[in-house]
């Protein structure tokens, strides 16, 4: 499903009409809302009910040694990273045919609240065809995003089981007067303009990979995306690859990644016939390797390599377009 149903039926209409983001709700609210008894819930990651057209994903981000070994989540700005079961498991089939709405309930760890993030959709998932070994999923937490962008507020954290979560608490208000658009596209090409200036010195202004000095041909690259990165680490040189379009674009997508301890190339864990006979056109083999590793960006390459590297893409949805049309039409 390219972004969320046009329609609602049944249970997801339900949710939709009944949470509210940035609030907790316990498993005894969400086994009542599903109709269902709530020792039928406890201890599950993602509930459901018979012919429904939605599900629910608990997510608890802090693991504990009850937890399963190997499975992990990660929350990044507006991005969740999850891990679910083998691929050929119903639930994420009914992700990736997306003919259910996705709901996602974040909890810090065990035994405090889950907090409602509003639905997702599917951006990149890492399949693993071994049989038993957990497959990874990115979601984009859009209703989440649209909800701050509407606000013109920050996320603050998720609190602890005995406090009261309030939104009021929960999200702090920007003190900033709200900035006209040529301020904030100012802005942008302002730190825009830094940042490149700032990673063509880090890297020599050569290419990391080819040692092209053409700086007209080079891109200066993200490791660790935009969006999910720290305002302080997405103007860090560090956080940075110089390249030329073709790796630019490999490794944007994440069909290739770079060893954070020698710097060689990552080339994909399963390739086609296809993939291989295009790589092998841009003469993209396992011989490639960056020409230097410096201090301080390892911890970015391990990043990408784990978060990014080997996903496929699976949405063209640009968040900020769905959360532009949100705004324009009201809906948060």
């Amino acid at each position: 499903m390219n972004g969320l149903a046009e329609k609602q039926d049944g249970l997801a209409r339900k949710l939709v009409s009944i949470l509210k983001i940035g609030n907790a709700y316990t498993l005894e609210e969400m086994a009542s809302i599903l109709n269902q008894k709530p020792n039928a819930v406890s201890r599950k990651g993602v509930l459901t009910s018979d012919g429904s057209d939605a599900q629910i994903l608990l997510v608890t981000l802090e693991k504990d040694k009850y937890s399963t070994p190997g499975y992990f989540d990660h929350l990044s700005g507006s991005r969740l990273f999850w891990t679910g079961q083998n691929i050929l498991k119903a639930t994420e089939k009914k992700l990736i045919a997306g003919t259910h709405d996705t709901f996602i309930f974040l909890q810090e760890r065990r035994k405090t609240p889950y907090v409602y993030y509003g639905r997702a959709i599917q951006t990149r998932m890492k399949i693993n065809w071994e049989p038993g070994k957990p497959s990874h999923i990115v979601f984009e937490l859009v209703e989440y995003a649209a909800s701050l962008e509407a606000m013109n507020l920050r996320s603050s954290k998720i609190y602890q089981a005995d406090e009261a979560i309030q939104p009021e608490k929960w999200y702090a208000a920007s003190s900033q007067p709200e900035r006209t658009e040529a301020e904030k596209f100012s802005t942008i090409r302002t730190a825009q303009s830094t940042y490149r200036k700032n990673v063509l010195s880090f890297w020599h202004e050569q290419c990391a990979v080819t040692g092209v000095d053409n700086k007209g041909w080079l891109i200066a690259s993200h490791i660790k995306p935009w969006r999910e990165a720290t305002d302080e680490e997405r103007l860090d040189p560090h956080n940075s690859l110089l390249l030329t379009p073709n790796f630019d674009k490999l490794f944007d997508r994440g069909v290739i990644s770079f060893s954070s301890s020698n710097g060689k190339i990552i080339l994909p864990e399963h390739q086609s016939r296809t993939m291989w006979n295009n790589l092998n056109r841009m003469h993209v083999d396992d011989n490639i390797c960056l020409r230097e590793v410096p201090d301080g960006v390892g911890k970015f390459l391990d990043y990408h390599t784990q978060f990014i590297y080997n996903f496929e893409p699976t949405d063209d949805v640009s968040t900020e377009d769905f959360i532009e049309e949100m705004l324009v039409k009201g809906l948060v």
